[in-house]
């Protein structure tokens, strides 16, 4: 993070973070959706889906979350940055990176869920997705580590739909980055 001097007192300056750097609890314990659930937790009340990737906020925590796959899915009602999304939260695909994978709609046009996703953090890639619009998060600074990766899909009308479709995932490495297109090619994109 870098600091720069306004009215003679230091700020931080966030766009020097990741997204994932910001909001993601460094020390705290990764936990499986299965865990969870066993402990008592509803997961439609303690999870927030976040530009770093999914959490679990309970115990007085926000815990990073890896989805456990072979229960129900889980519908989340998007807050903060992501209000108007609704995610359904359903598997994991731990082979290739991703902690925690779905769909998603968004209550307004294509247009406006882009403008959304940006607002965020997101940036928009030109990547291999037809009819879809390619967007993610940084990730870690050199591997691109924890990146969220958004697709948008692409409708015959883009300004006035009432509601836009995507999929999404977290947890695999940017491939925009200095070393994350090395390890994203290698360890990821391929399985």
């Amino acid at each position: 993070m870098s600091t720069w001097t306004q009215a003679g007192r230091k700020v931080a300056a966030l766009d020097d973070m990741s997204s994932s750097e910001e909001i993601m609890p460094h020390k705290a314990q990764q936990r499986f959706t299965q865990e969870i659930l066993s402990a008592g937790h509803d997961l439609t009340a303690c999870l927030r889906v976040l530009p770093g990737g999914l959490l679990a906020e309970f115990n007085g925590g926000l815990h990073p979350v890896i989805v456990s796959n072979g229960h129900p899915p889980v519908t989340h009602e998007g807050q903060g940055c992501f209000g108007g999304f609704c995610f359904h939260i359903t598997h994991s695909k731990i082979e290739a990176g991703q902690t925690a994978a779905g769909t998603f709609t968004f209550a307004g046009s294509f247009h406006e869920a882009e403008r959304a996703l940006l607002a965020a953090g997101f940036r928009r890639r030109h990547g291999a997705h037809a009819g879809k619009r390619e967007f993610r998060t940084r990730g870690s600074r050199l591997t691109g580590a924890n990146s969220a990766h958004f697709l948008l899909v692409e409708s015959a009308d883009l300004k006035t739909g009432s509601e836009t479709q995507g999929e999404f995932h977290f947890g695999e490495h940017n491939p925009y980055s200095p070393l994350g297109w090395l390890l994203h090619w290698f360890l990821e994109a391929h399985r």
